[in-house]
């Protein structure tokens, strides 16, 4: 295997840190307290895992648990490396688990260019992990020792299990918020997508440090952005997907060019809404 890629590594408070990995320009999350450690979303395969452990062994060496703020692989292929270098209990969402327990294996080819041997089973590092520790829809609170921290879902939105992680005034919100390229929609609702990112807009602080799942750390101001481009894609997307013929399952390139997340991301979310209205 190569040499991993070492990651950017961020500091937020004296407690938080965003790790970015080059990959996917995902970032996961370390939180520390006095007595143990979380590590939010564990990267796309053994190659990133490796370099954001290395990371994190830099900063901490308390035992750690992970979290999975939903079941794409570039966000859990991670969980093996994790799971042999001695962490034991990693958390997701009952919708998460499920998804990955069922679809994992579909999900390798997502990461084939980057991580070779996660997506042909190859290597020590190369199962699919799915975590046992389940959060419900109540939430939970884990304390680390002096700093403690919320894991909470919002509902449906870029999957059917996204969690958030809350440390003081550092939040970490997976894929429900996405900065640098346009959100993903292949397994989203984008009409309760919508209405979350409006609570998440108005629960967040003015001060309220966002971490997205892809790209650099946002604001509150930016959550709105995302929300009304979304309420507007939504609109031009019903009439859109209204004025289609009977059996029609492609835009055309023009009806495309009216919304606002590129060719592939656009095609998507219009399959979706087909999918999703009466």
């Amino acid at each position: 295997m190569m040499k991993p890629l070492a990651p950017k590594v961020e500091q937020l408070d004296p407690h938080c840190w965003r790790i970015l990995n080059h990959g996917f320009s995902m970032n996961s999350g370390l939180i520390v307290g006095e007595e143990r450690a979380v590590v939010i979303d564990t990267g796309s395969g053994p190659r990133e895992a490796a370099g954001l452990y290395a990371a994190v062994r830099r900063i901490t060496d308390l035992p750690l648990l992970v979290i999975n703020t939903h079941a794409h692989g570039d966000h859990v292929f991670g969980n093996s490396y994790f799971a042999a270098h001695g962490v034991e209990d990693f958390h997701a969402s009952a919708a998460a688990a499920e998804h990955l327990r069922g679809h994992g294996d579909e999900e390798r080819q997502l990461v084939r260019f980057l991580e070779p041997e996660m997506a042909l089973r190859q290597g020590p590092y190369s199962n699919i992990v799915v975590p046992s520790r389940i959060i419900g829809e109540a939430g939970a609170t884990l304390d680390l020792g002096g700093t403690s921290l919320e894991v909470f879902g919002l509902g449906r939105g870029h999957t059917a299990g996204d969690l958030l992680v809350r440390c003081g005034r550092i939040l970490f919100t997976g894929d429900l918020v996405e900065e640098g390229g346009p959100p993903n929609f292949e397994d989203a609702d984008p009409f309760l997508w919508a209405e979350l990112l409006e609570r998440l807009e108005r629960e967040c602080r003015p001060d309220t440090v966002i971490v997205p799942g892809h790209g650099n750390v946002v604001d509150v101001d930016f959550i709105g952005r995302q929300l009304r481009e979304m309420r507007a894609a939504l609109r031009e997307g019903e009439e859109i997907v209204a004025s289609w013929p009977a059996g029609r399952v492609d835009p055309t390139a023009f009806q495309l060019e009216w919304m606002p997340y590129g060719p592939e991301q656009s095609s998507i979310f219009l399959q979706r809404l087909r999918e999703l209205l009466p």
